[in-house]
């Protein structure tokens, strides 16, 4: 019997969700690939399981993750991170990535994932909790079924020659350095 028939067997029980731990970086990685090539056909990952390891699980660690398990299997995760709602003056929480192997999709893993984040964000007592997705992505609708609100905002990123560049006006407007 192939993974996906028999994950998807198992689909009736609902999938268990714990944090992530130092040992699941390579996990952690291998499914941030696949949620790239679903958003990026062919583009390898920027990052590396190495790289995940430090960042989730160093002394000063970036972001938190929860997997959600079947049968002590993965089959999906979600990944966030503090940030801060400056108009309030409070701590949220960012959901950076989240992602369900396609065979169990609609099984309630990704459900859960959000509920692991939304109950640490209660118990930290941040304000709400914010994420990204890219118009037109069918994950829109799951996210407003549990309850998120799209802002119609737009999302810019700034980076590369642009980045430098911006910073480099600030550099030669005033001296940066002393004041840092």
């Amino acid at each position: 019997m192939s993974d996906a028939l028999d994950l998807g067997a198992r689909s009736k029980q609902n999938p268990i969700v714990r944090p992530a731990l130092e040992r699941d970086a390579g996990t952690l990685f291998s499914m941030t690939a696949a949620l790239i090539e679903d958003h990026l056909p062919g583009q390898k990952p920027w990052t590396s399981a190495e790289q995940i390891r430090l960042n989730g699980f160093g002394p000063y660690p970036l972001f938190e993750a929860y997997i959600a398990e079947r049968a002590e299997q993965p089959v999906g995760f979600v990944s966030f991170f503090r940030g801060y709602a400056g108009w309030r003056g409070k701590p949220i929480g960012i959901v950076h990535a989240l992602y369900v192997i396609p065979p169990e999709r609609r099984s309630g893993a990704a459900r859960r994932l959000m509920s692991a984040v939304a109950r640490t964000a209660l118990e930290r007592e941040w304000e709400r909790i914010e994420l990204f997705v890219e118009e037109g992505r069918p994950a829109l609708r799951f996210y407003e079924t549990i309850g998120m609100r799209d802002l119609s905002h737009r999302h810019l990123r700034l980076e590369g020659e642009a980045l430098q560049g911006l910073a480099a006006e600030v550099h030669s407007a005033q001296n940066w350095d002393e004041a840092h």
